[in-house]
């Protein structure tokens, strides 16, 4: 079974109901739905569908939404522009000007920031200005190579701080959405410090939201500040689009190692994004590297991979997850199983001593957990068997589909006793068809069952052993 999940983008080429049961069916993880892109309405109808037809193949299905956040794109052009190297160009603040040689760029934030010497980078570094002079109401820049400029094409300033909020007021609408339909996890985009995961953070609280954190890593100034974002969230996204312009694109690969072993080792869900097999967008197969740059990633031990303009926009949407599958599968079979890692609180040693034993018994790895993270946390030692969540909230089996190697368990009821949790989580995994009778199995869970931040227990479980002397006991029970 495949351990390294697939993230899929839902858009025009994926949105439709015959297409998300096969994705569904085929064994997709989570669906990404870009609130960069369509209506309101649009999101809540692929929502239903997602959720309907996660029931009709029995299992759970992550979604995860993904805010626009502070993208910066240039205002409206009566018509494309063609820029030669060695043009004079300048940029104001305006959504529209009809001036000769002036592209409107509607950020009077950024114009604060922008100094001569800094590079200005538009329709993904297609065309390379660089900055002469600046004010607050102008930037006169000289441009560097040749290309098509039209309306709202992105920007990208590296080396310039941004001022904005990293949430946008249609983010903010968009944010209570969510709430509304109950997403698993909320991507923030262009994070740059702890302080934005803070501020998101409030207004997800303020909307009553349950929603898992990550962190979208497109900037340099992100990547200089992981340290102090890590532990506010919940996963991250190495969003390689953005990032290979606002950072040399020869960094990124080694970015990308560097960032996904932070996360692990902090015990955070990590995702390699963007042009994973781009060339599906068009093509019904990849180039040799993009396969290459697949089996890297998941080498990289990444959580999740996500394809985006594969399945939202391209024309070959099954073929690209059939591909992204196969691949990982057969990466798989060289996987470097278990880590040794260390430890930084009572959860993380807890789950080191479990997968330990996992690993020493061949046993079968087993957590409960109300919130998730004491199953994200053995993940992350990376074992070779799935390991088994069992919660009584099934929207935490939901956000744990993007955790490596997690496996739903299935939902048990609360309990008020160790003795309790284990017989029901026995019973539902016996009846799932996820426990045989003759398992040896290793049992995380805590000693306030349904308590979350309570995780202090391994229990190693004999089925053969366990189910003889619980029926023995039930039988001198029925005597009394």
């Amino acid at each position: 079974m495949r351990k390294t999940k697939i993230i899929v983008t839902i858009g025009p080429s994926s949105s439709n109901p015959e297409t998300l049961d096969q994705l569904i069916g085929r064994g997709i993880d989570c669906a990404r739905l870009n609130f960069s892109h369509g209506t309101l309405d649009e999101h809540a109808a692929v929502i239903a569908n997602i959720r309907e037809l996660s029931k009709k193949h029995r299992r759970p299905v992550a979604i995860l939404q993904d805010l626009g956040g502070i993208k910066l794109r240039l205002g409206t052009l009566d018509e494309p522009v063609l820029l030669n190297p060695g043009d004079n160009v300048s940029l104001v603040p305006q959504e529209v000007t009809d001036e000769t040689g002036v592209l409107p760029f509607p950020q009077p934030g950024a114009f604060r920031n922008i100094t001569a010497g800094h590079n200005i980078f538009i329709a993904d570094g297609t065309v390379r200005l660089a900055v002469t002079a600046s004010s607050p109401d102008r930037v006169d820049a000289t441009v560097l190579s040749s290309g098509v400029v039209s309306s709202y094409k992105g920007v990208n300033l590296p080396g310039v701080r941004i001022d904005d909020p990293v949430l946008t007021e249609q983010d903010k609408i968009a944010l209570k959405f969510g709430v509304e339909h109950e997403v698993d996890w909320v991507g923030l985009s262009f994070v740059r410090t702890a302080d934005d995961i803070l501020y998101a953070r409030e207004h997800l609280n303020a909307a009553g939201s349950k929603a898992l954190v990550m962190a979208k890593l497109e900037r340099g100034e992100g990547i200089d500040n992981i340290d102090a974002i890590l532990p506010e969230v919940d996963g991250i996204m190495v969003a390689r689009g953005d990032l290979g312009v606002e950072i040399p694109m020869e960094q990124v690969p080694v970015v990308q190692k560097e960032l996904v072993r932070k996360s692990n080792e902090a015990g955070k869900v990590s995702v390699i994004a963007t042009q994973m097999l781009w060339s599906m967008v068009v093509s019904p197969a990849p180039t040799r590297a993009e396969v290459s740059d697949v089996t890297n990633a998941v080498l990289d031990r990444c959580d999740s991979i996500m394809l985006s303009d594969e399945t939202a926009v391209g024309q070959h949407p099954l073929e690209a997850f059939d591909m992204a599958d196969a691949t990982v599968k057969e990466t798989e079979k060289i996987y470097p199983y278990f880590s040794d890692l260390g430890s930084r609180d009572r959860t993380q040693a807890i789950t080191s001593a479990a997968a330990r034993l996992v690993r020493a018994l061949g046993s079968k790895p087993v957590v409960v957990t109300s919130t998730g993270r004491a199953a994200l946390e053995l993940s992350r030692f990376r074992p070779d068997i799935n390991v088994l969540a069992f919660s009584h909230d099934a929207a935490v089996l939901q956000k744990l589909c993007l955790g490596w190697g997690i496996s739903p368990g299935g939902v048990i009821p609360p309990q008020q006793d160790v003795a309790a949790l284990v017989a029901s989580v026995v019973e539902t995994g016996l009846e799932g068809g996820v426990l045989a009778e003759d398992d040896v199995v290793t049992i995380v869970h805590g000693f306030l069952p349904g308590v979350s931040g309570t995780t202090n227990a391994v229990q190693v479980l004999d089925m053969r052993e366990y189910l003889s002397l619980t029926k023995d006991h039930r039988t001198a029970a029925a005597k009394k």
